[in-house]
């Protein structure tokens, strides 16, 4: 009788086995998986450092703050965990992470610039992943002043399983939120009609003169070109407007900037900087030269020119001014570093740095 039943129970397990082999050779689970992750969330083909979009995927919005992003040449990026409500790190992933990515670099881990992203940020997905335990969505921001930055999100699962592509599907769309679709991310990257460049009815409205606190100047023409002063450094490109987006390229290094527009205010898409307009921009020489008349005679009754603006003060940093100050006074960092009790700020645009030790000013160079 026991013989029996043991080969019942042998009988089972091999049906069992042999239906197991049958769902495989249906389908991969994990292949399944990601190929419907990838419907999903079409992923966008970078350059080998990151730099540039080889093919645009889709955009997705943040739907959670405390997104930790590391500079996209560095080989590992750090990994978040969506955790009640926000995005965490733990000691574990970032000890990996540091260990590769401090190697070679003064300081180690604790000297590399770093961003923290918002719920409401856009980011571009760059690949998945399915590990033991759970799944990895790497992601790409815009390019910062440095350039771009990314990292992991990690969705744990079981350990050992597979889940539905449905479920997963349902869970990524929990923290990143497709703003478009490839189609669209594609007309974009090639200048199509359907995106309002400087040249058309939107953007050859656009055009002023703005200004940060610190000093930092951008001048739009109507044109399509601008130029943006930092100190006594400039550099010029060409901006496009889709609704109340810009975008500013610049031709020399290939970096695009995304900057948002909100009434006479300016507002870099990562929140680092906010400009304010101060007046009209200058006439395209092109256009001032096709307009002008043959012969412009003087007029009888000249009036006179009026005064110019009083000089924007320029803002200064003290000894034991506290973070929130110095920030007011020049915007968020390009990128920051922490040693210790020191936290580092780091100006690129107006070629400054500044020490925080305890939360205050303890040297600017």
């Amino acid at each position: 009788m026991k013989q029996v039943r043991w080969f019942h129970a042998l009988g089972l397990a091999l049906i069992t086995l042999m239906l197991s082999v049958t769902l495989w050779a249906q389908g991969d689970p994990k292949a399944l998986l990601l190929n419907k992750l990838n419907e999903q969330f079409t992923a966008t083909r970078f350059t080998a450092d990151k730099s540039n979009i080889v093919t645009a995927g889709v955009m997705v919005a943040l739907k959670e703050d405390g997104l930790l992003v590391y500079p996209a040449n560095l080989p590992a990026a750090p990994v978040s965990v969506p955790k009640n409500g926000k995005l965490t790190q733990g000691f574990g992933d970032m000890f990996k992470v540091g260990m590769v990515d401090g190697i070679g670099i003064e300081g180690g881990a604790a000297a590399i610039p770093t961003h923290t992203l918002v719920a409401g940020e856009k980011v571009w997905v760059s690949a998945f992943g399915i590990e033991k335990d759970s799944i990895l969505v790497q992601v790409v921001t815009e390019p910062y002043d440095d350039g771009r930055y990314f990292a992991n999100i990690k969705f744990l699962i079981a350990k050992g399983s597979i889940p539905a592509p449905d479920d997963a599907v349902k869970m990524v769309s929990g923290v990143l939120e497709v703003q478009e679709s490839q189609d669209q991310a594609a007309q974009e990257a090639d200048n199509s009609p359907a995106t309002y460049s400087a040249q058309n009815t939107q953007g050859a409205t656009f055009s002023g003169q703005y200004r940060t606190s610190a000093g930092s100047q951008l001048i739009f023409l109507s044109d399509g070109t601008f130029t943006k002063i930092v100190g006594n450094g400039q550099s010029q490109g060409q901006f496009s407007v889709n609704e109340d987006t810009l975008t500013l390229t610049f031709p020399s290094t290939g970096f695009s900037q995304c900057i948002k527009i909100q009434g006479d205010k300016l507002i870099a898409c990562n929140g680092s900087l906010q400009w304010v307009r101060t007046g009209n921009a200058p006439a395209p020489a092109t256009q001032t030269a096709a307009s002008a008349p043959a012969a412009l005679a003087p007029p009888k009754y000249p009036e006179d020119p009026p005064p110019p603006p009083p000089p924007t003060p320029t803002p200064t940093i003290t000894i034991g001014e506290r973070k929130a100050q110095v920030t007011a006074d020049f915007g968020e960092p390009q990128r920051k570093a922490t040693n210790g009790p020191k936290e580092i700020y780091f100006y690129t645009d107006l070629k400054m740095k500044v020490t925080f030790t305890n939360g205050k000013v303890s040297n600017v160079e």
